[in-house]
């Protein structure tokens, strides 16, 4: 008896997994499960097919008769409601069981819920799907009138920040609409961007019209006749709007595994092999959460992706694991996926990669090295105690794969730099010459600066937790209590 393979999910991962399935078991049965009406398309093209630069059959990139050619059965606009791993079984909504003898749960990230009054109007979208894009381009290119509010939209506020919202900004402004954003801190996206790349891309977002609005969160989005007509911030402020774009945080799209006995976090926790914690179920791409990051370094590459602010959200990433699923499920052993992208597009013509901890601050043991080349490119290098465990490349895409691997490998200082062919910085007068040790004034544990570190940094006593700042004087190196 052939083997049936069931995969939920038709994205990036479950799609290059059904395919590896399929050229290794030509006799299996393989059934792919999805909640989209449309066959595997490139989601990441999702703006472009919003501005008008891909028509919708360039967007897909299989058609039906794709998937029967290769009989792989798909089954579109089908909702999973539960799973049984008891009974090797998926429970569908509308109640048929289908079993299994080998299950992959690669439902990528949903959008996380925006809990406010007017997120039912009409002209409130989400941009996560390809329906969801056909209904924001109707939207934007609706001219008929609704009790006398014109669907046309020119103005469009952006409620929360991620790579969804800033891909539909682009478009929207290549549409003719303005754009303004709310932003909840001071800064744009600190959790994925540093403070200099978050200045980079703030600055090529108002470039190009877009109105910032940091320290702003939104209270209600207000309506007239069923449609939505602006949105009230928490502070009382109301701001015109004829489309509202909520949904732009990702959460890993887990509910339906939820009472299933699979052990989960963030993400559905799995081994380097992607196994979950139940029998023959595996998990991949954005879904997926390694198991060993609970018990590892906290800045190990990752360990934040299924943070509380925003889950990791890249193309790339599920794609390599959706091959080491296929395998694993084979029974085939596959090479780690050595994956510690977070994050990979192109935004206004500029190349953005964020990896691993790139948006870490320096403190205690983490030190960063920043690389210019020009005004509009930059490359920033996290590290922890030499191992390097993030970076952050704006406006090229030169060196991006070589330091995704670094990074996966927690590499060297010393391997980094001769990867990348980096010249050692030479100190200023008010950086360290050399790498010294000292003891912490409070409990005598022994501490390392580095060199290269800037006189007056503040840094952390791992032992006792005491923030110090670094006193050099050119020649002599010495430890205060930092005052508050």
């Amino acid at each position: 008896m052939s083997t049936h393979f069931v995969i939920i999910g038709n994205g990036a991962a479950g799609y290059r997994a059904a395919k590896a399935l399929r050229r290794a078991d030509g006799d299996a049965q393989i059934s792919i499960i999805t909640e989209e009406r449309q066959p595997f398309y490139l989601r990441r093209h999702l703006g472009d097919f919003l501005a008008g630069n891909l028509s919708l059959p360039e967007l897909i990139f299989q058609s039906r008769n794709a998937y029967r050619r290769e009989r792989l059965d798909l089954f579109l606009m089908t909702r999973v409601h539960e799973i049984d791993p008891a009974a090797h079984e998926v429970v569908l909504s509308a109640g048929q069981r289908v079993r299994y003898d080998r299950l992959l749960v690669a439902t990528g990230t949903r959008a996380a819920p925006f809990d406010i009054p007017g997120t039912d109007l009409e002209g409130v979208a989400t941009f996560d799907t390809l329906s969801q894009a056909q209904e924001v381009k109707r939207l934007v290119k609706d001219v008929r009138a609704c009790h006398g509010v014109a669907l046309a939209s020119r103005e469009a506020v952006i409620l929360g920040e991620g790579i969804v919202g800033l891909t539909l900004t682009e478009s929207l402004l290549a549409l003719g609409v303005h754009v303004t954003q709310l932003v909840r801190g001071e800064r744009l996206w600190p959790e994925m961007l540093d403070e200099h790349t978050g200045g980079l891309l703030e600055g090529l977002l108002e470039d190009a019209g877009v109105t910032l609005l940091p320290r702003t969160e939104a209270r209600a989005i207000l309506g007239a006749g069923g449609r939505a007509i602006g949105v009230e911030t928490a502070a009382g402020e109301t701001l015109r709007a004829d489309l509202v774009a909520v949904g732009c945080r990702r959460r890993p799209a887990i509910d339906l595994v939820r009472g299933a006995g699979l052990d989960v976090r963030g993400g559905i926790l799995v081994d380097e092999a992607l196994r979950a914690s139940r029998p023959d179920v595996f998990a991949a791409g954005d879904v997926a959460e390694p198991a060993g990051l609970a018990t590892a370094s906290p800045w190990r590459a990752g360990s934040e992706d299924f943070g509380p602010d925003d889950a990791a959200f890249c193309w790339q990433r599920a794609w390599a694991q959706g091959g080491v699923a296929a395998a694993s499920m084979l029974d085939r052993t596959a090479e780690p996926a050595l994956e510690a992208m977070r994050l990979r597009t192109i935004l206004f013509g500029r190349d953005l990669a964020v990896i691993g901890r790139g948006h870490l601050p320096q403190s205690g043991g983490i030190s960063a090295i920043e690389l210019r080349d020009g005004p509009e490119i930059f490359r920033r290098l996290v590290f922890h105690r030499d191992r390097l465990i993030g970076a952050v490349v704006f406006g090229t895409g030169e060196s991006v794969h070589e330091l995704n691997r670094l990074v996966a490998e927690q590499a060297m200082r010393q391997r980094v730099a001769a990867v990348l062919e980096l010249a050692e910085p030479q100190p200023g007068p008010d950086h360290m010459a050399a790498t010294l040790a000292r003891h912490c004034p409070i409990c005598a544990a022994e501490l390392i600066v580095r060199h290269g570190t800037a006189a007056d940094t503040v840094i952390r006593c791992e032992v006792c937790s005491t923030d110090l700042v670094v006193r050099w004087d050119g020649q002599r190196l010495w430890l205060d209590i930092s005052q508050p």
